[in-house]
Parts: C-alpha cells; structure tokens; sequence
C-alpha cells in the first residue's frame, strides 16, 4: 500500500479502567492494590497494576484474590460511573475527527487518516491524547497505531501500561512472525478459539496467515477465511462514525445466584424474574425477538447453553418465561449438580408497530402489561410482580441483578 494512501487507525485502550476510576475518585486507593467485583458471590472484573504484581487476574473470585493479597483493597463496580467517565473521555477524541468507533467501554478506535496533518501526524495525536487523559482525568492508555483496526488492536497490547506502538503497513510482516495465537486474543480469535488452533498446529499468528483455508473453512465455517484474513494482518472493515447508531442486536439479562443451588423452584423463580425483566426491556426499545438462549454456569464454572427459534416473534415476561421452561425441563431438568449464574436473553429482533390485536382477550393482556410497565418506571423495580417471584426474593435480593451486555452490531 502506497504510504500517501494509508491508512492511519488508532486504538485507544485504557489502562485497568474500571480500578483506574475507582482509584482517581478515592485518592486513599492510589499505589494500592484494588480489585473491582459485583456485589455478593462474584470474580475478578478488574484488577490494579498493583494487585496484578500479585497474580491477580480477571475472572479469579474473590477469595482466591484474598489469598495471594490479603490486604487487596475490594470496590463494588459501579457501572454508571464507568460509563459516565468514557462518554467524558470520548469527547476527547471527538475533538480530532467523528471516525470514532465504540469497541468497548474502555476501548476506542480512532481512523485520523484526514486529519492526522492537522496535528502533526498520527503519533503526535496519540500523545496528545495520552497527554489529556492523564490531565484531565488522571488515567493512562495504551495505544496502538496500524493501518487498519486489527494490526491497531494488536500492537495497543504490546506496551502495557501507558504505552505507544506504531506499526507501519511495511512492518506488518515482521510484526506478525512475532506474535504467538494467545497475544492474538481479543480480536475476534477467544481463548477457546486459539486453543483449537493449536491443536491443529496453529501456534503462530504467520501458522495463521499461512493456514490451508479448506482447512480452516473446515473446522470453524465461514470464521476460518476471517481467522485467515488476521493472521495476515488484512482487514478492511472501517471505523466507524461515533454518530452512527447500530441496531440492537440481543437483549438479556443473567444473575449469580447468592449461593450454588439444585432447588428447581428457587431456579424457576429467578427464571421468572430473568424473563420479566427481559420482557421490559424489549418492550422499552419497541422490539420483540424469536430466538431464545438460555446459559448456565454450574458451581465447578462449567456451563451449558441451548439456543431455540421459534416461528413467532414476543416479548412478555410470560412468553418468555414459560418457553425458558420448556427448554429447560426438555435439555437440562433434572440437574445434575447445583447452578451458580443463569442468564436469559432474547435474539433475531425485529421493531413492532402499534396495531391492536384482534380478539378481544389480546388487547386486554397487551393492556394490563402497558400499565404494569408504567406502574413499575413509576414506583420501581418489580413494585408489580408475579407471586411465585417470592421465591427468589427471599433466597437472595434480587433487585441487584446482574446485566447481560446487550450486544449491538452493524447489520
């Protein structure tokens, strides 16, 4: 590619964010190690350089964390803070272009292939940003610069914390034969992915590039030619405009159980819970779905997840309730050991309109929904609710519900 014509991608990826915040809102917590968690039995979300120097890692629980630092300072996440401070920390970006792509909350892509002039290049851009960051909000990045966004989020993991790594198109090749399948997670090859690969002999991100694609075609569908395409460094999927508002794509919700149970009335009254909750949200976007997911995690962190199309769409909590049972009392029921998270979520959506039923009996229940849902935006959470969700309000509080991340893509 022609240097005058290349494209200048950046990744900006903040450096342990959520302990980050937590530290620069309490100055008591800097230099110390912090780990951020849910409330109750939960894992890792997060961890301080500080508590890494540790081994503390994502995903551990909290007792394991305890053990190898028994002084670790623990902070409940507080996610609308977090998404407070990176809508704050967008308008930074937006400074330089609207090319600024959402990867997640604490990841941005930035294309300042036509304004990198302005400011002196792409790199003077990436520490003027830095420069801000560390200003105005007191937090570090990492940053990656590539000519499209996969070598982008690559090299932003190469200089961790507060680091800065440029690569060229004309370096991409030397780039690559350096990088092992596991530093390739986390742009769109998982863990599980990447240990498949190996398994077939794929240690190397160059074994990827160099992949027979029959072969890889073979093993993971229509991924294989994408897995391909990043072994080689090649992507052509621009950044996207901040403005531009992406489809919803899922809806769910999901709960870690206060504490491991095989109790199928506890089970179905979370499920219950799950699926109202559920119901609502679609209802507040407008949309209903046909496709059910239903997860579960078991006390050992093995888990099971079936899937079901339905050739109808809904979105009641009593639709989805009682389609979650027949999945469950057909694939999973009677269980074989206790459960620790279940999670329910609602897919291929579609937006409805606002005709009214036929008969007689459908309006009046779409009625008695409309005014349930109001009652509750009004009063609170489940200040109208099924009885049979006593059950699960008196096993543990069920108003701090876990979210499931409602996924949004382009079409």
């Amino acid at each position: 590619m022609d240097n005058k014509t290349e494209k200048k991608i950046l990744l900006i990826d903040m450096n342990s964010y959520f302990a980050s915040v937590e530290q620069m809102c309490n100055p008591a917590l800097k230099g110390k190690p912090v780990i951020v968690c849910g409330r109750g039995r939960t894992v890792v979300v997060t961890a301080s350089y500080e508590a890494r120097e540790y081994g503390i890692k994502t995903g551990m629980t909290v007792p394991e964390a305890r053990k190898l630092c028994p002084n670790v300072n623990i902070v409940y996440g507080n996610l609308d803070k977090y998404i407070d401070t990176s809508l704050k920390i967008h308008k930074i970006f937006l400074d330089f272009t609207d090319k600024v792509e959402v990867f997640s909350i604490d990841e941005c892509f930035m294309d300042v292939t036509d304004v990198e002039n302005y400011y002196g290049g792409a790199e003077n851009i990436a520490l003027i940003i830095k420069r801000r960051l560390k200003h105005e909000f007191g937090l570090t990045c990492s940053i990656g610069i590539g000519p499209n966004k996969v070598i982008a989020k690559l090299a932003a993991k190469m200089k961790k914390p507060d680091g800065l790594t440029v690569i060229t198109q004309e370096k991409v090749k030397d780039f690559l034969e350096e990088l092992s399948i596991e530093k390739m997670q986390g742009i769109g090859i998982g863990k599980h992915i990447a240990e498949k690969l190996k398994n077939i002999g794929i240690n190397t991100a160059v074994d990827l590039g160099n992949a027979d694609l029959m072969m890889l075609t073979g093993f993971f569908g229509k991924l294989g030619w994408v897995y391909k395409n990043i072994g080689q460094g090649i992507d052509h999927t621009p950044v996207r405009n901040y403005y531009d508002k992406s489809p919803i794509k899922s809806v769910g919700h999901s709960h870690t159980f206060p504490q491991d149970t095989d109790n199928i009335e506890v089970i179905k009254s979370y499920v219950l819970m799950l699926s109202e909750k559920v119901g609502e949200r679609l209802r507040n976007y407008k949309m209903a779905g046909k496709t059910l997911c239903i997860f579960i995690r078991f006390y050992d962190f093995s888990y099971i997840m079936k899937r079901k199309t339905y050739s109808c769409y809904f979105n009641s909590g009593t639709e989805i309730f009682k389609k979650s049972i027949e999945i469950l009392d057909k694939n999973i029921f009677p269980l074989s050991k206790k459960v620790r998270l279940f999670g329910v979520s609602i897919s291929s959506l579609t937006r409805i309109t606002t005709q009214e039923y036929l008969f007689e009996d459908q309006r009046k229940n779409k009625k008695l929904i409309e005014t349930i849902d109001e009652i509750n935006k009004r009063y609170g959470e489940f200040t109208i609710k099924p009885l049979s969700m006593k059950i699960a309000e008196n096993f543990g509080i069920i108003k701090k519900c876990g979210v499931l991340t409602t996924r949004t893509w382009k079409k």
